[in-house]
């Protein structure tokens, strides 16, 4: 996980609230969301109430009351997750469409934020013009700018002013390409040495010009997921993100894809289950290298006598063996094992009944 909220997987606390809800962010909408989080906080404190001691549910309230005060309403994105528990107080802001849900159990419902970490991978976007560098970190919707050592500032930086030895003139045109490369060279020579090894992707962004030699020369291809061409240098962060989307499409699918070939080939050699119930048993034997899962898939169930595997007829009323979403819970048991987790599109696992794992062995 990259995200700070990366604490909140899989931890035991209770209670652990959970409130995942539909945003509007442009008004008059928003007035509509402030009237529902009332609605919504009174939800979690009827089933404090039937869970809890008077006590234990008047500071849960008192929490969670002053974790969505912090919400600005003005500045919204299309999902709002938030998470309060004992030592948890968290707002996270999920850049899609999500379905709303309430629930208080000893555990966050993590679905959406794990999703989130998946959708949104971090990058790193160095936007160049003659006037300067531009590099920041990008999650989802949010540009931190960066800096790195020996990073030119333009090209001015790296302008030699004397014509070469033996020159009766300039030949402006060559002195100023030699200059262009020079200045790309650096660029690219301060973010090859300020990530070294690392796998974090790459996007460039400048004039056709600029982007022809970064990809005829540049040290950091293999971390190169792709180019805009175009100067934005006066582009607002919005402006940036919706001209970065269809390279960040491509990704996750191509990322989509590649665990979809896994599990073919995890069929081929029989080393797979499909199915929740069959999932579910491989996941808690620990046979879990990747699952699968399409991304709206919601499962109730309930525990067998055994209390280790489940079924998923309907529920028994009342009782404590139910699961409100065995999906939710089997992507924070693959977290805390180390295994990976991959959402499809829907309608893409039907063949596995909409979940499946590739096992280890």
């Amino acid at each position: 996980m990259q995200l700070l909220e990366k604490d909140l997987i899989g931890q035991k606390e209770f209670p652990a609230i959970s409130i995942v809800v539909p945003t509007h962010p442009q008004y008059p909408a928003f007035k509509l969301d402030r009237e529902h989080m009332i609605d919504l906080v009174s939800q979690v404190q009827s089933q404090l109430h039937d869970r809890y001691s008077k006590q234990k549910t008047e500071e849960m309230m008192r929490r969670l009351h002053d974790t969505v005060d912090e919400i600005n309403y003005t500045q919204l994105s299309e999902g709002l997750a938030i998470y309060v528990s004992p030592h948890h107080a968290r707002l996270v802001q999920l850049p899609f469409n999500v379905t709303e849900k309430v629930v208080v159990d000893d555990s966050f419902e993590v679905r959406d934020l794990v999703y989130s970490v998946k959708l949104n991978k971090q990058f790193l976007l160095v936007a160049i013009t003659k006037n300067g560098v531009r590099t920041s970190m990008v999650y989802g919707k949010i540009f931190f700018p960066v800096v790195f050592k020996d990073m030119p500032d333009n090209i001015a930086d790296v302008t030699n002013n004397h014509s070469l030895p033996g020159w009766e003139y300039l030949d402006t045109k060559a002195y100023n390409e030699k200059n262009i490369r020079n200045f790309l060279r650096l660029i690219d020579h301060a973010v090859h040495q300020a990530l070294g090894n690392s796998d974090t992707p790459i996007v460039f962004m400048g004039d056709k010009k600029f982007l022809g030699y970064i990809k005829a020369q540049s040290a950091n291809e293999r971390n190169t997921i792709g180019f805009v061409e175009g100067n934005y240098e006066h582009a607002t962060s919005p402006q940036l993100r919706k001209l970065l989307e269809p390279i960040l499409d491509k990704v996750n699918q191509e990322v989509e894809e590649k665990s979809l070939l896994s599990l073919a080939s995890a069929v081929s050699k029989g080393s797979y289950a499909a199915g929740v119930e069959e999932v579910w048993r491989a996941v808690t034997e620990g046979q879990c290298r990747l699952l699968l899962v399409e991304k709206d898939y919601v499962q109730p169930a309930y525990f067998r006598e055994d209390g280790m595997s489940i079924h998923v007829d309907q529920l028994l009323p009342g009782s404590h063996r139910n699961i409100s979403d065995a999906v939710d819970d089997l992507i924070e048991m693959v977290l805390r094992s180390k295994g990976d987790i991959q959402f499809v599109s829907n309608g893409r696992l039907t063949d596995f009944q909409k979940i499946a794992v590739v096992k280890y062995y």
